[in-house]
């Protein structure tokens, strides 16, 4: 888990006492209005009063809960000091993303991230920001060696689609002729909770990708990529089994 991670699931959980701490009394208040109402108004008019008890005693219970318990006074400056670390770690990942330029309309995407000639972790910073950007499922196949993209090809395809853009059947003699050390297919999941797994046709393409490449197939990685809430992204590797296990995730407060 990355630092915005562990810090998102303790201010959920923070906010869900706050919430139950404030909430409990207000639905009471609520309920006792419309009780001592009820008989000299009318129920429209008892029940509309009873809401804007609901609405405004929250904010009374918030103060007054701050002011005499410290624990919840405690939960309270937490979360403030939460989201002041959130907003950071934000414009963190906001200030890389606009080191690259969006890809015009009808431009390719491996041209305009530049993809080839990009170390690894350089490679999979620029098909993270450009993926995330598609919105759609992008395929991506980076031919390495020594660590460096020699040769890339991409394809953009629709919301839970996509497929190589070359010929698969030519990968062989493609990666012999670069003299390679690894293939590593990549492509994304639109998903934003940071969790993600392999579908069926994501096995399926692996394990006839793997064996178009003879005895090469063991140099063949199948990666997926996916993000969290502010974009920090995860890199997935699976297995033609459909195991799959987290390689890589990007912590911006490192």
């Amino acid at each position: 888990m990355s630092n915005f991670d562990i810090l998102h699931a303790e201010l959920v959980q923070l906010r869900t006492r706050q919430a139950i701490a404030v909430m409990v009394p207000a639905v009471a208040v609520a309920g006792a209005v419309v009780y001592a109402t009820s008989s000299s108004l009318t129920f429209v008019t008892s029940f509309f009063t009873g809401l804007v008890a609901l609405v405004i005693s929250p904010v009374f219970f918030h103060h007054a809960w701050r002011a005499i318990f410290d624990s919840y006074r405690k939960w309270s400056e937490r979360s403030t000091h939460i989201v002041e670390e959130i907003t950071v770690l934000r414009r963190r990942i906001d200030a890389i993303f606009e080191k690259y330029r969006e890809r015009q309309k009808g431009g390719r995407f491996k041209t305009a991230y530049e993809l080839v000639g990009r170390s690894l972790r350089d490679l999979e910073e620029s098909l993270s920001v450009g993926m995330y950007r598609e919105r759609r499922e992008v395929f991506v196949t980076a031919f390495m060696r020594a660590g460096m993209a020699v040769r890339v090809t991409a394809s953009i395809g629709s919301s839970y689609r996509c497929a190589a853009a070359d010929n698969p059947n030519k990968r062989r003699d493609q990666f012999e002729q670069l003299r390679c050390d690894e293939i590593r297919q990549y492509h994304n999941h639109l998903v934003h909770n940071g969790k993600t797994h392999p579908s069926i046709p994501d096995i399926s393409t692996s394990q006839s990708i793997r064996s178009l490449l003879g005895p090469h197939g063991k140099k063949l990685r199948s990666l997926i990529i996916c993000w969290n809430g502010i974009r920090e992204w995860k890199i997935f590797e699976h297995d033609d089994q459909g195991q799959h296990w987290l390689i890589f995730e990007f912590d911006a407060a490192v």
